[in-house]
Formats: C-alpha cells, structure tokens, sequence
C-alpha cells in the first residue's frame, strides 16, 4: 500500500510539474485552472479505492466492488467535469483534456498494481 501511495504522490507531482514546464516553454497556450484541484482529486480517489479494493481476498467480491467503484468514480468525475465547465467556461477543454489524461494515467496506474497483486495470489 505504501509503495502505491507513493508512486501515486510522484506521478501527481510529475504530471502538475509537467503541465507548469509545458505552459512556461509555450507548448501548451495556459495552465489549466483546475489543475490542482484535478490533480488532488483523482490521486485522493485512487488512493482511497485503491485501498479497499487491495484487502479484498475473494475474487467475486472483488470484482463487484472493482465494478462499484468504477461507477462511483464515473459519477463523481462526470459531476466534477460539469462543475468545470460551468465554472470557466473558456477553459473548459484544457480542464476536462487535463482531467481526462489525469484519469487515464492514474486508471492505468491503480490496474497495474491491482494486477501484480492478483498474479501473485493466483495458485499456480
């Protein structure tokens, strides 16, 4: 759990600091606004789901909460996409592209450990 945290605080660090190199070097036209507030929700929510869902020892159990909170985290990020938009409505596509990429690198993130987890405790 530790090491996901931690991989999951550098990679937040990583991405924040590689939207503000990219806005100073002009190859992006501004920081998202939201860019913060994305960057900690996505890495509280995947800490969070991530936990649960490692102390689950029953694979069909697993994969109902897997599912659960699937469809929690789309709720939520769907309502918070809404929020953006209707709160700058002019950098409505940096945010949602922003949280978009956020969400995809950290998905990735929480699947790939969740996997090495699962093939370890699968019998040979």
């Amino acid at each position: 759990m530790i090491r996901f945290v931690a991989v999951a605080l550098i990679l937040a660090v990583c991405v924040v600091a590689l939207v503000v190199l990219a806005a100073s070097f002009k190859w992006i036209a501004a920081v998202p606004s939201f860019y913060i507030q994305s960057s900690l929700l996505v890495t509280i929510f995947t800490i969070v789901i991530y936990r649960y869902l490692e102390r689950v020892n029953k694979p069909a159990l697993f994969v109902q909460i897997y599912l659960f909170s699937m469809v929690i985290k789309l709720l939520a990020y769907g309502a918070y996409a809404v929020f953006m938009i209707v709160e700058d409505k002019n950098g409505a596509n940096a945010n949602v592209l922003f949280f978009l990429v956020l969400y995809g690198l950290f998905t990735a993130l929480e699947v790939a450990f969740l996997h090495r987890k699962i093939a370890r405790n699968r019998p040979r």
